[in-house]
Formats: structure tokens, sequence, C-alpha cells
């Protein structure tokens, strides 16, 4: 594999699949991208995409595949990581696609800038998924430097709250 090129300025664009799980894990992701130098990719191209992928049926399995596919197609120079159900489920399928760099589950994701930065000189897909069932410790991930939607309903024609918060890096909590 040869080496993947990241531009002057590193950026880092996330594909979301599934729950509000997976949003608050991508926001968490990308929290920990951006303290270590990497920019929100504006627009469609970035250096490095973090698929957060969905397994609750298997419309999300494939979905998360074609996704995949997708990116690899549009960026074949970009490094492609997987986080998520099905990645933590099924990582081998994502080491036999050939697409993708980069595999995380449901732990280890805190350490997912280090595995893209050694990604950029791996032979092979690095996979970094442990069994869920083993893991002690659960992995605390914050979000400091992203939005937060948070909606609540009231069923029955009642009252519908929707509020927004805007939390930032500078933001008092």
């Amino acid at each position: 594999m040869e080496q993947k090129k990241l531009s002057q300025k590193k950026t880092v664009s996330f594909i979301t699949l599934g729950c509000k799980v997976n949003q608050y894990d991508s926001d968490a992701m990308r929290t920990l991208f951006v303290r270590n130098g990497y920019s929100p990719a504006e627009g469609d191209d970035a250096d490095v995409y973090v698929i957060n992928t969905c397994s609750v049926t298997s419309v999300g399995d494939r979905k998360s595949r074609q996704m995949v596919r997708r990116i690899r197609r549009a960026h074949p120079d970009a490094i492609i990581a997987v986080a998520g159900c099905y990645a933590q489920l099924a990582p081998e399928v994502f080491e036999k696609m050939g697409d993708v760099d980069v595999i995380v589950g449901h732990q280890n994701r805190t350490h997912i800038v280090e595995y893209v930065e050694k990604a950029r000189t791996a032979e092979q897909p690095l996979n970094e998924v442990v069994d869920i069932m083993k893991v002690k410790d659960f992995e605390n991930m914050e979000v400091t430097a992203v939005k937060h939607l948070i909606f609540g309903l009231l069923a029955h024609g009642h009252i519908h709250i929707a509020v927004c918060l805007l939390y930032t890096s500078s933001s008092p909590r």
C-alpha cells in the first residue's frame, strides 16, 4: 500500500449512520480530531473520512458498506476509518473490502486520530476492534467543540419541545 498523503491543512469529514448514540460518538471523535490539528472539511473533499456504521438491520449493514465504497471511489487517496456497531460486529467484512484503512468498534475510539496517522504508512488495514465482552472499563468520550441537538417530545398531541444548544470549546459549562 502506498503512503497516503494529507494536505497541508489536515481535514476530516464524518458520515454518521444510525442512532443518536452514533451521532454523539461522531461528535466526540470530531472533537478529538479538532484537538489534534484537523479542521472539519468544507464541501466534499477531505483527507480523512470517518464512517460511523450501523448494524441494527441488514439495511444498516448494506448502507455502511455502500458508503465505504462510495467514498473510496470518489476519494481514492483519502484515509477511510470505520467505527460503530457494524465495525464492532464484523470487522473482517471491512478488512476484506480493501477500501478501509482503520477499523475501530466501540472501544479504542479515543485513539482514532493516532490510528489514522499510522494508517498513512500501513501495509494493511489497522483493525483495532476488541472483544467488547472482555472490556471492563467504559471508554469516556467528551464533546466540546461541536453542537448538540436535544429534542423532546410529549406524545398524544401535547407539548412538543425542541431545544438546540451550541457548545464550543470556549463555552462555560
